[in-house]
């Protein structure tokens, strides 16, 4: 394979790149596959199957249920910061254009992610691993040709449902936020989700509105969504 400009000259960059490609044409982009209805279903674990909030005492809850949510999918997000660290490390790369080009991520999601991972506490596991971490850990280990860039692969999917599930909680409180504010005073429902001020209580809302919509948009319809597979011998060195 033809190395692209910038990547180091060594027989397991080629491995670990030529294994990644491999295992995205095999399984039609990944193993781990999650479907448009789980981002929902997933929200219900943290709801305890609730659906229905009406009132502010049930906003607040509906904001303890999405932190809860939040916590779970940054616990994901590390132990993928783990892999590409260790992906990063074994390709000799130095930044992480490459990475985030063969891992379909922004270059900020990579550095975000590895950073997150460094500073977690070395003592609590719980900051790294979660139950479904460790499902997808045990699935890529399996692989016969197990390699940190494939196992970030796959937890990059993984944190992609947890993040669409903590999307479907911001959506719901966000509606029940602008239902509740022809009732209740605005200071009122900034506290009961934890915010100092109308500000930022406005903010919120605005920034919800402007990335998801209300209800019906279609940018409220999750999936797990698949770039082209990139042409290894295409990525430019940065």
């Amino acid at each position: 394979m033809t190395r692209p400009a910038g990547f180091p000259d060594s027989d397991q960059a080629s491995h670990w790149i030529d294994d990644l490609v491999w295992h995205r044409q095999t399984y039609k982009q990944s193993k781990y596959r999650w479907w448009d209805n789980e981002p929902i279903l997933v929200a219900s674990e943290f709801t305890g199957g609730r659906h229905s909030f009406t009132t502010i005492g049930e906003l607040r809850e509906l904001e303890t249920y999405r932190l809860a949510l939040s916590e779970y999918a940054l616990t994901c997000q590390r132990a993928m910061g783990v892999a590409l660290k260790q992906a990063r490390t074994g390709l000799r790369l130095q930044g992480w254009n490459h990475l985030s080009r063969l891992l379909d991520l922004e270059v900020q999601e990579c550095a975000e992610s590895a950073y997150l991972a460094t500073w977690a506490d070395p003592y609590d596991d719980r900051e790294i691993s979660n139950r479904q971490v460790q499902r997808i850990e045990k699935m890529c280990a399996g692989f016969l040709f197990a390699s940190p860039l494939l196992l970030a692969w796959e937890l990059r999917q993984l944190w992609a449902l947890y993040q669409a599930a903590e999307n479907v909680l911001e959506d719901t409180l966000v509606d029940l936020l602008v239902e509740l504010s022809e009732r209740c005073r605005p200071g009122d429902l900034a506290r009961a989700v934890g915010l100092v001020g109308e500000h930022g209580l406005q903010d919120r809302i605005e920034r919800q509105r402007t990335q998801r919509g209300a209800v019906g948009d279609p940018r409220r319809c999750e999936h797990q969504v698949f770039r082209p597979i990139p042409p290894i011998a295409d990525i430019s060195a940065g």
